[in-house]
């Protein structure tokens, strides 16, 4: 089975990011619940147009409860599970969000929630 790494890109260049997923042979994997970002390096289309089909986006891995703060609730974990099991045969997936330190991030659960179920080892990725 194929790691699963996870990224949260502040303090990453778009540039540093297709650089790891290139050396990796992995698939970015948007795990944000909204896709968007003020900053327009960061948004769904400037990913889709940096990375081609690299780059996927799950909202079932996304974080129902972000904008209130509240406890981390995975949107349709199961969802992710089918997706991740289709995937993770061929290629390493990076799971990506925004948040910079994994430990109080959603995916770290949705990491976890993954690899306890495919077996698959987890690699935290800083810039």
């Amino acid at each position: 089975m194929n790691t699963i790494y996870t990224l949260g890109y502040s303090g990453w260049k778009p540039i540093a990011l297709k650089a790891q997923v290139d050396t990796l042979g992995a698939r970015l994997v948007d795990i944000r619940y909204n896709p968007q970002s003020r900053r327009p390096e960061w948004r769904k289309d400037a990913f889709r147009a940096l990375l081609g089909d690299h780059y996927t986006h799950w909202p079932s891995l996304g974080n129902r409860n972000y904008k209130t703060g509240g406890p981390i609730e995975l949107a349709a974990p199961d969802v992710a599970l089918g997706l991740a099991s289709s995937v993770l045969p061929e290629f390493p997936i990076i799971l990506m969000c925004a948040c910079r330190e994994v430990e109080s991030c959603h995916r770290l659960v949705a990491a976890t929630f993954l690899s306890e179920r495919l077996g698959a080892p987890i690699v935290h990725l800083a810039p």
